[in-house]
């Protein structure tokens, strides 16, 4: 069956063939690329009032050479990167074979973008390429330079950003901000450096790898980002991530990675971009990427930790076992120094559980923390009632890999001159400070999430209870 040739040009495809050909691209190679396409012969020899000057057996697809020529000739600045080494908690992965992309929703939340918003608006130049273009409707952005702006917030967003990805912050750009009015543009480029960019760029860290970009609005009309030739459109939506790698598994540029920011047609849009490089910018290069394998573990919820009232039941009754037995409490020794002191020896110290109260306690929680993670669940450790003492840390920490995956404190009594709160970070790598008082719990991901108590207690005695399990299903990850 034949197919029917394409004879109609979009705009965007006769943007793209303006935008090559002002840039000096080879029009045989062009020409190629829209046969390639399905155009018909007449209707690209129209449209590019051109006809080939070599016979159609010999037109070369210039991009496919480039990408040879890169293979053989750029290794040195790109880096390759085995597949599935990306991992992004609660993040999508576009399927496809062209380009690996992911996206991630709601990674910034509504106030943080508001903040990192009016930050841009306060110092805005015009957007730069990194080559000479002449359409200077090419790129008609500004740009902010978060990094110079002494904000501590951007500062802070820069890290997570790093941590999001796993990567080390000497492989990355500074953070950067842009903003669209309406009409303003980005026409279609790719985010790595040509093969007559490179060398100016690229010497010193290399090729640019992943792009993380982050939409700070939810823009009126207009303002996709459009990947042209991997098929994949995304409307801006205030705090979602786009991440993508600009280069191939073999560290050679990947032309499929080409995209464009559609015109803002009623708004503007905001976002924000962080891009990292092959190489790092320390003179003794530490391992490109650097999560441990506790952050490969399935996001099982959104955020990755709760606040609630322990059942009143049950709070009852480890109460009662509490004030029963507070006289048999031993010193406590925990392995690896995750609880010192610096005002005595005896940092915390130990209740053991009854066998009654420990079946009790599996009973109750695991249906309530089943439905919080939505997945079927196997008890695997249920500690003792730990009293922590005058001068105590928690040092920061992710719980055991194979065991602790979804966890529980329950807050069982406290005698506090001041406040002693649980630093968690969430899976998006926020900070947050939890406080807990008697009869109220926390579920969260303790194998993932790094949590501690590193402020020193300031009080006689904090007394609770933890509570693992494991999903049934649940396997460590094999981190490549």
């Amino acid at each position: 069956m034949l197919t029917q040739k394409k004879t109609v040009f979009s705009a965007d495809w006769k943007n793209w063939i303006k935008t090559n050909i002002d840039s000096g691209q080879n029009i045989d190679g062009i020409f190629k690329i829209l046969l390639d396409e399905g155009y018909s012969y007449d209707a690209i020899v129209a449209e590019l009032n051109y006809t080939p000057s070599v016979p159609l057996n010999r037109l070369i697809n210039p991009f496919a050479q480039e990408k040879k020529q890169n293979q053989k000739d750029q290794t040195q600045y790109g880096t390759a990167i085995p597949e599935g080494k990306l991992f992004i908690p609660n993040g999508e992965q576009f399927e496809s074979d062209k380009i690996e992309l992911y996206t991630l929703e709601e990674f910034l939340t509504e106030p943080e973008c508001t903040r990192i918003v009016s930050a841009i608006k306060s110092k805005l130049r015009p957007s730069e390429l990194s080559s000479h273009e002449n359409d200077k409707s090419y790129r008609t952005s500004r740009t902010c330079d978060l990094e110079f702006l002494n904000d501590s917030f951007s500062n802070e967003l820069d890290i997570r950003i790093c941590k999001l990805l796993g990567i080390d912050p000497s492989y990355s750009e500074p953070i950067q901000g842009q903003y669209y009015q309406t009409g303003q543009q980005f026409k279609q480029h790719t985010d790595y450096f040509e093969a007559h960019e490179i060398e100016a760029h690229g010497r010193h860290m290399g090729q640019r790898t992943y792009t993380c970009m982050i939409y700070l609005n939810d823009v009126e009309q207009g303002g996709e980002t459009h990947f042209t030739r991997a098929g994949a459109e995304f409307k801006p939506k205030r705090g979602m991530a786009v991440i993508w790698n600009s280069l191939n598994s073999d560290g050679s540029t990947n032309i499929d990675s080409m995209h464009q920011a559609l015109p803002i047609l009623k708004g503007y849009k905001a976002v924000i971009t962080k891009w990292f490089r092959s190489h790092s910018a320390l003179p003794q290069s530490p391992p490109m990427f650097i999560k441990e394998a506790n952050e490969y573990i399935p996001a099982y919820t959104k955020l990755g930790f709760e606040k609630l009232s322990l059942p009143q039941d049950l709070f009852c009754k480890i109460k009662s076992f509490y004030e029963e037995n507070k006289a048999t409490t031993e010193a406590e020794l925990v392995a690896g120094d995750f609880i010192v002191s610096h005002k005595q020896n005896k940092s915390s110290s130990l209740i053991d559980l009854s066998s009654q109260l420990r079946s009790d306690i599996h009973d109750v929680m695991k249906p309530l923390m089943e439905k919080w993670c939505e997945k079927k669940l196997e008890p695997t450790y249920v500690y003792g009632i730990r009293i922590y003492h005058n001068g105590a840390r928690l040092k920061t920490h992710r719980d055991r890999l194979e065991t602790h995956i979804i966890s529980a404190i329950l807050n069982v009594d406290q005698e506090v001159t001041e406040d002693w709160p649980l630093l968690i970070e969430d899976n998006y790598y926020r900070q947050h400070e939890v406080l807990l008082k008697p009869g109220e719990m926390i579920f969260y991901e303790g194998a993932r999430l790094t949590h501690g108590r590193p402020k020193a207690f300031n009080g006689t005695s904090f007394a609770n209870i933890f509570c693992h399990f494991r999903p049934i299903d649940y396997l460590p990850r094999l981190v490549i």
